[in-house]
């Protein structure tokens, strides 16, 4: 598979030759970035790539692939305001922001999240103690009330954009267990929970000064990221709460939204109107973090997923065919795949994740 993954990347490379090494939104796989492409792409396109590109890297011993993706990345970060906050789109060519809201839902979302994970997959203090600036900004200056809102990047909570939380925001309660801010991850996932009861589902967007669902926003495509987020509380804490939150969406979908070729995407989340449509995302991500939060409730011998019972499990082995690997040495990408973390990422005691040094003072035991 290594060879398809570099002929990939390849044909993606075009897309950061522009004057800021921002990459153009799209690429065409076979003749390159085309003359009428637009020029912009939103943070966290431009954002979200050294997790995958980085480790290519590393794999194939060629460094360009990383090279490309953290000149994005210090591109976007140069760039971010006095407030330490990030605009949501960013013209390629002369790195002027376009859109200068600041939020962390869409446009924006997994910039923040591959600071972290970048910082961590590849030991760079760098990214790590930049997350932590990030994340302090984040949280000073969006925060308000249970949900973080939209706001202006160079004024914050001084000059409001909007009340909208939008559900894919809530990966934010499981990146925040991932920095071992384990209170704050719970409060969060509170927070999207009560949403998401009123309706069975999170809608693409509420809004909180109204408590209305946008109007031209009731839908809700089964995303993954409350799931993501409920998985990653309930290894955090082994809290069946989280394990009944999850038999609680699981009955929404199975009792909402299973058709006879799948479970399409809700229409609208007032009425339950089905749309005829399943994203590709429900089935690697959505069922994928369901399936590992019930099988991480079993008992060993019955869990069926690679990831050790425990990590007493110095041989790795379930049984004579089933291998399996430690949870605690692994992240998930932001799409949900696998990937193992060198040695200098594990905390000695092999039960928690370690941030590099300079982002020392996170509390790294809600990572466990």
């Amino acid at each position: 598979l290594l060879h398809l993954a570099v002929d990939l990347a390849e044909r993606l490379m075009p897309a950061f030759s522009t004057p800021t090494g921002l990459p153009v939104h799209r690429v065409h796989l076979r003749d390159g970035v085309v003359r009428s492409e637009k020029r912009e792409t939103c943070t966290a396109a431009a954002g979200t790539l050294l997790v995958e590109f980085g480790a290519l890297s590393r794999l194939t011993g060629d460094g360009r692939y990383e090279a490309v993706a953290r000149r994005a990345v210090d591109a976007l970060w140069t760039r971010r305001s006095k407030l330490g906050l990030m605009g949501t789109t960013i013209d390629v060519d002369s790195g002027r922001w376009i859109d200068t809201h600041s939020g962390i839902g869409a446009g924006i979302d997994s910039y923040y999240e591959y600071l972290l994970k970048g910082g961590l997959l590849l030991g760079d203090e760098e990214l790590a103690a930049r997350f932590e600036a990030s994340y302090e900004a984040v949280q000073a200056h969006t925060k308000h009330g249970e949900f973080n809102i939209e706001v202006s990047m160079q004024q914050g909570k001084a000059a409001l954009h909007s009340h909208r939380v939008s559900a894919l925001q809530a990966f934010w309660p499981g990146l925040q267990v991932a920095y071992g801010d384990l209170a704050a991850g719970k409060a969060s996932h509170l927070a999207f929970l009560g949403l998401w009861r009123k309706h069975q589902s999170l809608p693409e967007l509420f809004d909180t000064a109204s408590q209305r669902i946008v109007h031209f926003a009731r839908d809700a495509p089964l995303r993954p990221e409350f799931v993501e987020s409920t998985f990653h509380l309930y290894e955090a804490t082994g809290d069946p709460h989280y394990l009944d939150v999850g038999r609680e969406q699981l009955h929404a979908l199975q009792n909402l939204t299973r058709v006879r070729c799948g479970f399409a995407s809700i229409a609208d989340v007032r009425t339950h109107k089905l749309d005829d449509r399943m994203d590709s995302y429900f089935i690697s991500e959505t069922l994928k973090y369901l399936w590992l939060l019930f099988d991480h409730s079993l008992e060993p011998a019955h869990r069926g997923s690679l990831f050790c019972a425990s990590v007493e499990e110095k041989t790795f082995t379930r049984n004579e065919t089933r291998p399996c690997i430690n949870a605690s040495e692994t992240l998930f990408s932001t799409e949900g795949h696998v990937f193992m973390l060198p040695p200098s990422a594990i905390s000695h005691d092999e039960t928690c994740r370690s941030l590099p040094t300079s982002a020392a003072t996170v509390n790294q035991t809600a990572s466990c």
